[in-house]
């Protein structure tokens, strides 16, 4: 299996179906679809939806049904981004190497490019008619966590409640960011399964949560070794962001030497996961893997 082939082959249908879907002309503001599509075209890496598609496509062999949840995460991380990047959050000037939503639209109409990109996505899921009902409920539900006050906006809020001379431990970190981050990744493993597993296995279930709990906690890891390390040119976004906001990183904790082991320990947890149930060497590992090979 050409595990590589296949991930440049989800990238490539998740940019054709987000294209697609988005919609390209309003009657009531044509700038509001237009910021749409320039948050969610602008580039990226399209790693959860990729862990969508490589999550169903390792436990029955396809993806497309799993097309348009994954379009459907890509959308609410989108928004989640846009939203990031307001002047009242980390006010970031450049996402992708592109000015930020509220730089090229202004905040007030960033704000509702990330809130018309909320009911979009969870309209995507109810539209999945080659997928159960059953199904798409649990999908929507899986998302709802994932985006909510118990996921990445409570995480979010725990963040800014955070003042410059917060000082949080190494757990209290991981559970920030298991929340604001994590969760996006455990919900992308958790849908694949669910469009994928045709036969629910509580072995497989379990191992494919640990998985995506650990890569979550590894990517974030990644970005915040990256956001110290790497250029504005080479980051696509502003250097040196989470020092300037004074905010609580890994390698502030554990040292950018340790941060990085701390990351690659953390692939290979993951992967351990996949190899307890015979999948470490299939496209959701590659997916893994290229989420840490960043700092490689």
């Amino acid at each position: 299996m050409n595990t590589a082939g296949v991930l440049d082959e989800f990238v490539e249908a998740l940019e054709t179906r987000l294209e697609a879907i988005l919609p390209t002309t309003s009657e009531h503001s044509q700038v509001l679809v237009d910021g749409m599509r320039y948050a969610v075209l602008n580039g990226g890496k399209r790693l959860r939806g990729s862990l969508v598609c490589a999550t169903t496509y390792t436990l029955s062999g396809s993806y497309e049904k799993a097309l348009d949840s994954a379009c459907a995460l890509e959308c609410l991380h989108a928004y989640s981004l846009v939203h990031d990047d307001l002047p009242v959050m980390d006010d970031a000037d450049l996402r992708r190497g592109k000015p930020s939503c509220h730089k090229k639209f202004g905040p007030a109409m960033a704000t509702l490019i990330g809130d018309a990109l909320q009911p979009l996505a969870f309209n995507l899921i109810v539209e999945c008619y080659d997928v159960s009902n059953e199904k798409r409920v649990a999908i929507s539900r899986s998302l709802s966590r994932a985006a909510g006050w118990q996921g990445m906006v409570g995480g979010q809020a725990w963040d800014i409640q955070l003042t410059a001379d917060t000082n949080l431990e190494i757990e209290q970190l991981r559970r920030l960011h298991a929340a604001k981050t994590g969760e996006f990744f455990v919900a992308a493993v958790e849908i694949g399964r669910i469009i994928g597993e045709i036969d629910e296995d509580e072995m497989t279930t379990a191992a494919l949560r640990r998985f995506a709990v650990h890569l979550g906690e590894a990517f974030q890891v990644v970005d915040d070794v990256l956001d110290c390390s790497q250029s504005t040119e080479v980051l696509g976004k502003p250097d040196g962001q989470d020092k300037r906001l004074e905010k609580n990183t890994f390698p502030v904790l554990l040292g950018l030497n340790g941060a990085t082991e701390y990351a690659h320990d953390l692939l290979n947890k993951a992967l351990q996961e996949l190899r307890k149930i015979g999948i470490d060497e299939s496209p959701l590992g590659e997916v893994a893997k290229r989420c840490v090979d960043r700092i490689s």
